[in-house]
């Protein structure tokens, strides 16, 4: 029976029309969690209302009835995925805490389970990190050794080295059922025989097979399966372990303490049977009522229902967004054995640019490396989009999704520069070295790197290129076996930190109205690097919201970025996110123009050729005090937050000529100063004669630099 979206979706609340007429976000992102049905909702509202009460331990009316709904869900669940009995479930927080309940216990177990030293697990390449980080925990702490099953080049599990991988020596299998990034359903059959041949444990992590296809984990020829509530229509909170009932009964408790005990003396204790024994303290009650209730709600539908929509939206999907230019799948190219999920990359353009693009069009999609580097390694990909769909979702969203894919990969939208400048109505992007912006910015290069000290072979991100001249610097500083990522807000700021050529493909030169007669401009000497600078990846990030990278970094520096971003709350949290455990963090912006001498004869300048109005626009990036960006930097979960003011001297060769070029802080001329070029130049000219000789114009800049560690 074919499933009518349109009446699914009356049973969530989430897709309804709020009385303002706002209408809920295309929701794509249901790999990482579904939606709640209102069966799901009101079983959770009937538990908390009317049959609050502890499970297992009273006597009186409502808690016999708590633990009957507690227990009636265990029994639900148990004939949803085919278990033999309801005491082979057991309820944890998540998948993740199973799997960990698990490894924990294979350490302790008796002989004939114990993974100890010389034992081997393996596990895939395509493995979420939460069935590969318990098992790598369990190697190391047992002095074991992890192997893997790799993946060929259409995303699918290779099992041509299956012999050679799993041997006497291993103990454990441990393999998902379906990537939560690739969409690969695995064969699950010959691992299983090879398995049992070798007499080795075989683990499978269901957490994105058992939401949409009628898993049978007693068919399945598992000894242990995994999976989540949320990621089916029920609550967050609540996981399972299946295990086979001898297994279960064999294995030592993972936590201890409230009714995983039967009897205790002083000198003796007994566990409580399974599932009891791995359900210490109070269990996720609620939760588990819930997650029966959304058994009860997609056995409803059925499961074999739900897998052909399933097999049907992933064949269209497919279909229509391989005509996206440039997209690429990571993952099979076709439907066969697959989950309803794409993820992909678009050529030639960010990641950053396109999330922006998807989330302004109200559609949500998860974008990253899923939890799955290994696999996201494999394909040589950093991070990818991740559309997801489910029973809720149809044909026209897909379309949707297209459709804005199409936009941003069309003209004005892609990687490339010239497009941008195109819209910004500038000819040409004036190179590099004939922009001041380098001999302003690398005495703050040194300084703010010099403070954070990167290792070599660190990751580093540059927040506002300055343009290129910091992330040039970070680039020396780690060293060839280092990477660096700088990013603007300003595509056009992003070419000229790569010096990219004229749109033409003409020779770069000089914007007409802004020509500079004197010698060619040099940049401040920067020390040269002893070693191979790292590679550098220019990306732009945008403004909002202020979009950095998916990866994780050592180090983070960002200049005069935050002035212009609408949310500067949300950008420094974005800072956050990418700054892994431990990072160095330099925020830098301007002090007050009395403080930096230079800009205050632009300042000026601007006051006096165009008037007030345009100089106040000017003087927009000093007003953003130090005392914010600490409050703001602490606020966002950083510590040690120190706050610095710092005066460096910088000369400009040139001269004031030279200084208009940094009119309006671009790579293109500000079309508010055209046709008034050589008034301002002169208005500078004279604002700066006595800080000028043969050398070039003399002066400082000023700004406040905040230090802090993730």
């Amino acid at each position: 029976m074919a499933i009518d979206v349109e009446s699914i979706r009356k049973a969530f609340p989430f897709f309804e029309t709020l009385a303002d007429g706002s209408r809920p976000p295309v929701y794509l992102d249901s790999a990482a969690t579904t939606q709640k049905p209102a069966p799901v909702l009101d079983a959770l509202t009937h538990y908390y209302t009317r049959a609050n009460a502890n499970v297992h331990r009273g006597v009186y009316r409502l808690a016999v009835e708590a633990t009957e709904l507690y227990e009636g869900a265990r029994r639900t669940v148990a004939a949803f995925v085919g278990a033999s009995r309801p005491e082979e479930i057991v309820f944890t927080k998540n998948a993740t805490e199973a799997v960990n309940l698990l490894a924990n216990s294979l350490m302790w177990a008796g002989e004939e389970l114990r993974v100890g030293p010389g034992d081997e697990i393996v596990v895939t390449e395509m493995e979420h990190h939460s069935n590969l980080i318990p098992w790598r925990l369990l190697a190391e702490r047992a002095g074991a050794t992890v192997r893997y099953l790799g993946i060929t080049d259409d995303g699918r599990l290779d099992l041509s080295r299956l012999p050679e991988v799993v041997t006497e020596r291993t103990r454990v299998v441990a393999v998902v059922h379906a990537s939560n990034i690739l969409g690969t359903v695995n064969p699950i059959a010959p691992i299983a025989a090879r398995a049992a041949e070798v007499g080795a444990l075989l683990v499978v992590d269901a957490a994105q097979s058992v939401p949409h296809l009628a898993v049978d984990v007693t068919a399945l020829g598992a000894d242990f399966v995994t999976f989540s509530g949320h990621k089916m229509c029920g609550p967050t909170g609540i996981g399972v372990l299946w295990g086979r009932h001898e297994l279960l009964e064999a294995l030592p408790p993972f936590l201890g303490g409230g009714e995983m005990i039967e009897t205790v003396s002083v000198d003796a204790m007994r566990y409580a049977p399974p599932p009891l024994k791995f359900e210490a303290g109070t269990p996720p009650v609620a939760q588990a009522v819930g997650l029966g209730a959304a058994c009860d709600f997609l056995s409803g539908i059925g499961m074999d229902a739900v897998a052909a929509h399933d097999q049907a939206l992933v064949e269209y999907a497919l279909e229509r967004l391989g005509r996206v230019p440039g997209i690429r799948f990571i993952g099979p190219a076709d439907g066969v054995d697959r989950l309803p999920l794409l993820s992909f990359v678009v050529d030639g353009v960010p990641l950053q640019k396109l999330r922006t693009v998807l989330d302004e069009a109200g559609i949500a999609v998860r974008s990253g490396h899923h939890c799955a580097q290994l696999a996201c390694s494999r394909f040589g990909i950093p991070a990818a989009i991740r559309s997801s769909f489910y029973l809720y979702n149809a044909p026209d969203e897909v379309d949707h999704l297209a459709a804005t894919l199409e936009g941003a990969t069309g003209p004005g939208r892609g990687g490339g520069a010239a497009p941008a400048f195109e819209a910004g109505g500038a000819a040409r992007v004036r190179p590099y070295r004939e922009v001041l912006v380098p001999a302003i910015f690398a005495p703050w290069a040194e300084r703010l790197v010099g403070a954070l000290a990167p290792a070599p072979g660190a990751r580093a991100l540059d927040v506002g290129t300055g343009p290129g001249t910091v992330a040039r610097v970070l680039a020396a500083a780690v060293g060839p076996h280092g990477a660096v990522v700088g990013t603007d807000p300003s595509p056009a700021m992003l070419a000229l930190a790569r010096e990219e050529p004229a749109p033409s493909g003409a020779p770069i030169r000089p914007a007409p109205s802004a020509a500079i007669q004197p010698a060619p401009i040099q940049p401040a000497p920067i020390r040269p690097a002893p070693i191979r600078p790292a590679p550098i990846q220019y990306v732009e990030c945008g403004a909002a919201p202020l979009h950095v990278s998916d990866e994780a970094f050592d180090v983070v520096t960002a200049q005069q970025v935050l002035q212009f971003v609408p949310d500067r709350r949300a950008a420094v949290a974005e800072m956050r996110r990418a700054a892994r455990t431990g990072a160095r963090i330099a925020v830098a912006t301007w002090l007050p123009l009395e403080r930096n001498p230079l800009f205050r004869a632009l300042r000026d300048a601007v006051a006096a050729v165009l008037g007030p109005e345009e100089a106040e626009r000017f003087a927009e990036p000093w007003t953003l005090a130090g005392e914010e960006v600490a409050a703001l930097v602490e606020e966002a979960g950083f510590t040690e937050v120190e706050r610095h003011e710092w005066t460096l001297p910088v000369t400009l060769p040139g001269g004031p000529d030279a200084l208009c070029c940094l009119f309006g802080f671009s790579a293109v001329a500000p079309s508010y100063a055209a046709g008034q070029g050589e008034a301002l130049r002169q208005a500078v000219r004279e604002l700066l004669a006595r800080h000028t000789d043969e050398r070039g114009v003399h002066g400082e800049t000023a700004a406040s630099v905040v230090t802090a560690r993730a």
